[in-house]
């Protein structure tokens, strides 16, 4: 009993960081349930009604294959102003030209976002997914007239234009589709890639690579943090390095898998200068409570952020130990194939629940796709960056690297294409299946925790029970 007691005290102890943050975590997430949904009655007068509203589009456009995504900060509505700050999202047609920071006038019916069903028989909630992106309504395809223009934040806009300065340096570079995998690989850019290959992708289970996922930023900050180190001492580094990821956060539209990505990048920062041991664990916790907190619906109704967090955990707990059983795959040092594969295999074990309760399908390929693709993205990001900047200034100059890097790319799209078309790539789990299997998992997650346990009981903290008290 005393050796319980004294070890749930020291349990406490080291861990108190991350059971606090979980604590907000679950708070957030409660409050996102439980809070009164507050809207506007002015707005709420006109739902289903044709309206004229006034307002800046406030986020970066969203190119869509059929339509243009617009966020609209309403400032009128039918002539009146508008006090609350009110968002609607706009599915305008696909040719039209309204950019950050243009005020514009909007006539079409007002309406409010609905749950729907998916495929996979799961109901998808879009109005808190919305709300989660601080988006109350939607107009669909309606009459745009822009008004005037470059009443956004000038910084903000200012990083727009060398992104999409940038993105024609890349459509440049390479032809469609290995630009538009490009644009996604760099700046999370992938609807140019079209349905299809998204598809297989989606099939593949290596479509994280083209939504800029946690591995694509990570590599970003490395680059960038490696450079200014060779450049600067540490401390002068590191402040140009988070200032440099800031802006890069801002101008790929701060996702929430970037945002993570980025608080634990500039928590790192902040312990190598403070030379503080940097623990990966409790970074991660920080990052998910800050977020939770300052916007707690993403908590329950953002599939990016839970996937982010999940994998990032099993990624923090599994990895290195399923590495240490996988030591018959060789492991080189450009094509570290042990190591893909072990944080693979850890991420998706931590997904697998969310994705059978929220996708409602499971990747069976997901092993040999994410084996074969994954060490060639961090080069087709290398080569495709400097042909993509040399291509700005001439595309006869970075010929020799546009085709390097068409090549590198061509190879990422064909293998996620030949197994995402293949006939058993991706298991559908019928709704009727999904509670059964989750009870299963649950029961075979608990099970693996209870030997790891006492695994962990017997051989770490024993010896520390007997030298610390």
């Amino acid at each position: 009993m005393i050796y319980h007691t004294e070890f749930f005290k020291s349990f406490f102890i080291r861990n108190v960081v991350p059971i606090l943050c979980v604590g907000l975590v679950v708070g957030a997430g409660v409050y996102s349930v439980l809070v009164p949904e507050k809207l506007p009655s002015i707005f709420e007068d006109s739902v289903d009604t044709s309206v004229v509203i006034e307002g800046v589009v406030v986020r970066d456009s969203d190119q869509r294959e059929r339509t243009t995504h617009l966020v609209v900060k309403v400032q009128k509505l039918n002539g009146v102003s508008a006090q609350e700050k009110v968002r609607v999202l706009l599915f305008a047609d696909s040719f039209e030209t309204a950019v950050y920071g243009d005020r514009i006038s909007v006539k079409g019916k007002l309406k409010k976002p609905e749950p729907f069903e998916t495929d996979s028989g799961r109901t998808f909630n879009y109005p808190k997914y919305l709300r989660a992106h601080n988006i109350l309504y939607i107009i669909s395809f309606p009459q745009v007239t822009k008004l005037a223009t470059g009443e956004g934040h000038p910084i903000v806009a200012g990083l727009l234009s060398v992104k999409h300065l940038f993105i024609k340096g890349i459509e440049r570079a390479v032809p469609e589709p290995q630009s538009a995998l490009l644009a996604g690989l760099l700046l999370g850019e992938k609807q140019s890639l079209g349905e299809k290959i998204t598809g297989a992708f989606r099939n593949a289970g290596v479509v994280h690579i083209i939504v800029l996922s946690g591995y694509n930023v990570a590599l970003v900050i490395q680059w960038i943090s490696f450079v200014f180190l060779k450049i600067f001492s540490r401390k002068v580094a590191y402040s140009f390095s988070a200032v440099f990821v800031i802006g890069f956060a801002v101008m790929t539209g701060g996702s929430e898998t970037t945002i993570r990505a980025l608080i634990m990048a500039l928590l790192m920062m902040v312990a190598t200068v403070l030379h503080r041991p940097k623990a990966a664990l409790r970074m991660l916790a920080i990052a998910a409570a800050t977020m939770a907190v300052m916007n707690p619906f993403i908590v329950l109704y953002d599939l990016s952020f839970q996937l982010s967090i999940l994998a990032t955990l099993g990624l923090i707990l599994f990895s290195a130990k399923i590495a240490d059983h996988l030591k018959f795959i060789p492991d080189f040092k450009y094509f570290p194939f042990r190591e893909i594969v072990s944080t693979t295999l850890a991420t998706q074990v931590t997904v697998l629940p969310l994705l059978i309760f929220s996708v409602g399908a499971v990747s069976l390929v997901f092993l040999p796709a994410n084996a074969l693709v994954l060490p060639a993205v961090p080069l087709a990001m290398f080569v495709g960056f400097f042909a993509s900047i040399t291509s700005i200034v001439s595309p006869v100059l970075a010929f020799p690297l546009s085709i390097f890097a068409y090549g590198i790319l061509s190879y990422i799209i064909s293998i996620a294409t030949f197994f995402g078309i293949l006939p058993f790539a991706s298991l559908p789990i019928p709704r009727e299946w999904m509670w059964p299997l989750l009870m299963v998992l649950g029961f075979a997650y608990g099970v693996a925790g209870l030997l790891f346990f006492r695994f962990r009981k017997g051989n770490v903290i024993e010896p520390q029970r007997h030298s610390n008290f």
